[in-house]
């Protein structure tokens, strides 16, 4: 059976890689972080992301960033090596699974099933691979979780695991903010105060004041930096995304798009959704299981078989692990699926553990393993013969423009044609704006929305020739050879920010 989920594991992974450059950057998410980090190598800026040219993001703090700009900056830019960021982090936290203690009669297959149902899930395979900052908030929490157990559980008290915990709350805050931390201690706390003597044991067992200090050590620098290079960044930061974010149905707040008003507690059904195909496999297993007497603490099956159910604190562990994200934002309204990822883990070797112990009472229950290939058949046939991906991307229309010419969006400018087009992609977004590019001179290709192509006259249009359509927009360029009715040369749009410069 080992070998059959081996097998599995190395297919969810070479799918995955495989289709790391297959799709272009559409949507929001993907083409906005990745043009900050292709901003980030460009610039040679470390401390301050950009969201546009003079306008800092104060979203998120940099460590996804740094993580595709450098392997942009090894692999060149393009999606590929994009992606290749989150996806290593993906492989970090499943390589987390090797280290979680584990009974011997399990040897590798606990590891290796919790990596194929992490990687295979919905949420897990997608979120691998996606430009973003929460696979690596995800790694930062599962080095935590990962680390804190192993130190509780040495006598000794002497594992280096428990200075690595501290580095893991400091990858927690470069990646995501102080909402890795606070998820991070509240699945802690409800294991604590769920036994007696835990609190006491975890005081005991990791350095907490000298810890505190390494975590700030090596975060701290950073917000600081960013607070000192655009002053404003902290209160932005703490106040509007760790709390109106999620207090404040529709925040108006974003600066940089827009709030998801959502039903409260609607992550749990991202949860259950996320984790599909496995939350099935799970419930089935915990059936099996009940009614073939399975389920007993530290117990041992029929005729002395070893069934690897876990200890009454460790499962109690991974269920509080699995449940902290979903608990910390059941009251929330403003939500993503993907907020469900520091949970997973957890999830994942619960999952391996009751499929490993059905597959010990029942041999067919083996097979269910093959449906970790599912989440990578479905998605590559969907790359493979659907167009949405291109048609949510610029990219078709930025590969027809010569970059020996202005590139002018009229009207408005999706993320992703930033992207595409290097940083070079102008927005003209007010009336006066728009009527001076489109009384140009000079040789300039613009990308026209459907509005602004509707509000134009014949004569407007009369100089300039259609070079593609694509999902609302217009490509247009100058007919040759044609001279425009205005002679004077217009002034360039100038862009004006409503978020403050860097301070030099």
């Amino acid at each position: 059976m080992t070998r059959l989920i081996a097998v599995v594991l190395f297919v969810v992974v070479a799918v995955r890689l495989l289709t790391l450059g297959a799709y272009p950057l559409g949507s929001t998410t993907e083409p906005r972080y990745a043009e900050i980090a292709r901003k980030m190598l460009e610039t040679g800026n470390w401390v301050t992301p950009w969201f546009d040219h003079g306008v800092p993001f104060w979203g998120k703090p940099p460590l996804s960033f740094w993580g595709s700009a450098a392997t942009m900056g090894l692999f060149g830019v393009n999606e590929f090596a994009a992606r290749l960021a989150p996806f290593l982090a993906a492989m970090g936290t499943a390589g987390l699974f090797w280290a979680w203690p584990r009974d011997p009669q399990s040897r590798d297959s606990l590891p290796l099933g919790a990596s194929v149902v992490m990687l295979s899930t919905v949420v897990g395979f997608i979120a691998s691979a996606a430009v973003m900052t929460d696979m690596f908030m995800t790694l930062g929490t599962t080095v935590c979780m990962v680390a804190f157990w192993i130190a509780v559980n040495d006598a000794s008290g002497r594992s280096s695991w428990r200075w690595v915990f501290f580095a893991g709350l400091a990858v927690g805050l470069l990646a995501k903010g102080p909402v890795a931390t606070v998820i991070t201690g509240l699945a802690l706390g409800l294991w604590a105060v769920l036994g007696r003597g835990r609190i006491r044991l975890a005081w005991t067992r990791l350095p907490w004041l000298r810890g505190a200090l390494v975590t700030a050590l090596l975060a701290a620098p950073w917000y600081l930096l960013a607070q000192h290079r655009t002053p404003g960044f902290l209160e932005y930061f703490i106040i509007g995304e760790h709390f109106e974010r999620f207090t404040v149905s529709g925040w108006t707040g974003d600066l940089y798009g827009q709030g998801h008003a959502e039903p409260r507690g609607l992550i749990w059904w991202f949860g259950f959704g996320g984790f599909l195909p496995w939350t099935l496999v799970a419930l089935l297993a915990l059936v099996l299981l009940g009614r073939r007497g399975g389920l007993a603490v530290d117990g041992t099956g029929s005729a002395g078989m070893a069934v690897p159910i876990l200890k009454a604190t460790e499962w109690q562990y991974l269920m509080v692990w699995t449940l902290a994200p979903l608990l910390f934002f059941t009251p929330a309204r403003n939500i993503l699926e993907a907020y469900v990822l520091p949970g997973l883990p957890a999830f994942a070797m619960l999952t391996s553990l009751l499929a490993l112990a059905a597959t010990r009472r029942a041999a067919w229950f083996s097979r269910l393993w093959l449906l970790g290939l599912v989440c990578p058949a479905l998605w590559a046939g969907w790359l493979t013969v659907s167009e949405q991906p291109e048609l949510r991307s610029q990219r078709a229309l930025i590969r027809l423009w010569k970059a020996d010419s202005p590139l002018v969006y009229l009207g408005d400018r999706p993320l992703s044609a930033n992207f595409y087009a290097l940083g070079r992609a102008v927005l003209a977004d007010k009336p006066e704006d728009i009527r001076r590019w489109l009384s140009s001179r000079e040789p300039v290709t613009l990308v026209l929305t459907d509005t602004v192509r509707n509000s134009l006259t014949d004569q407007d249009m009369a100089n300039w020739r259609v070079v593609a359509n694509h999902v609302g927009y217009t490509m247009l360029k100058h007919r040759s050879g044609v001279t425009v009715d205005n002679p004077s040369e217009p002034a360039r749009p100038s862009l004006r920010n409503t978020t403050p410069q860097e301070s030099r």
